[in-house]
């Protein structure tokens, strides 16, 4: 697959897994469900990664360099310090502050607040949205 297909795929499963994080976290709520609220964090989560990896290989790191989150979190960083872009979104903290809180707190803690998570869900969807504006002037 092409470097743009792969980059277009990945943007197109993080829109695909924060959409179905809000319909879950929507059934969670209602339901009262601890389940489906993990299971929504968890999604938006995923959306997260797959909008970063878009972003990574779009501003040229090799897709076999980004596979772990160590590594995700890795090239963020490198890529914070040389591109002004991604510093001003400050997208290495937004994405570590997702990591933690809808990862690691909500998913396999089980600690949450569920409007946080709501935010955090919105907060997900803005971190796709800007790096598809990003994307937009990569060649």
């Amino acid at each position: 697959m092409a470097r743009q297909d792969k980059i277009a795929h990945y943007i197109s499963e993080a829109r695909k897994f924060a959409e179905a994080a809000f319909e879950e976290f929507e059934k969670g709520e209602g339901a009262q469900s601890d389940v489906l609220i993990r299971d929504a964090a968890e999604k938006a989560w995923n959306a997260v990664l797959q909008a970063t990896n878009a972003l990574l290989l779009g501003k040229g790191f090799p897709e076999e360099k980004i596979r772990s989150h160590r590594e995700r979190r890795l090239a963020l960083d490198s890529l914070e310090s040389k591109d002004p872009q991604v510093k001003d979104k400050g997208l290495s903290d937004r994405f570590g502050a997702r990591e933690h809180r809808l990862h690691e707190r909500c998913f396999y803690e089980g600690e949450y607040i569920t409007e946080k998570v709501k935010d955090d869900l919105w907060k997900a969807k803005a971190y796709i949205e800007d790096i598809e504006k990003m994307l937009q002037t990569v060649p």
